[in-house]
């Protein structure tokens, strides 16, 4: 199998954001990333992927590109503390769609996602489980850059 089974992953990404946003994103080739190179995300959504393979995926945000997501999509906060919510739910949910709809593609694998979490800071890190290369490709929009990562073990 190999890296030609992340396609979905890195596939999904502008339908998703078409969909959701009316956005149109380009990206660049994945390439191997390793976790620690330094890096300009403040906001990421992770999931796993669990069942006959295991994974992570990680669509990472500067926080100005969420802002800009959370007001194309129309959803409106009664505060801030409202917007950070929204913002993060956000984040969670369109990186579960990204990989609800990749998995779509591996109807011959028993696979299911957990539930996304949301990390947020300046350079923050991400202890990649060792099972994999991590593959990124970042996404070019009208709105800013954005990344998905996928560490996806292909092995069986």
């Amino acid at each position: 199998m190999g890296n030609e089974m992340l396609k979905p992953f890195f596939e999904s990404v502008p339908a998703v954001f078409f969909q959701m946003f009316g956005l149109e994103v380009k990206n660049a080739k994945p390439a191997v990333v390793h976790g620690n190179e330094s890096h300009n995300w403040e906001v990421s959504g992770l999931l796993g992927i669990t069942g006959s393979n295991q994974g992570i995926i990680a669509l990472r945000f500067a926080r100005n590109t969420v802002d800009e997501l959370l007001k194309a999509s129309g959803v409106e906060s009664s505060d801030e503390q409202d917007r950070l919510a929204m913002a993060s739910s956000l984040v969670a949910e369109t990186a579960n769609i990204i990989a609800g709809n990749a998995i779509a593609a591996f109807s011959d694998k028993d696979l299911d996602i957990a539930p996304p979490v949301v990390v947020k800071g300046v350079n923050h890190e991400i202890s990649w489980p060792k099972i994999a290369p991590v593959l990124a490709a970042v996404y070019s929009s009208a709105y800013g850059t954005f990344e998905l990562a996928v560490c996806f073990d292909t092995k069986s």
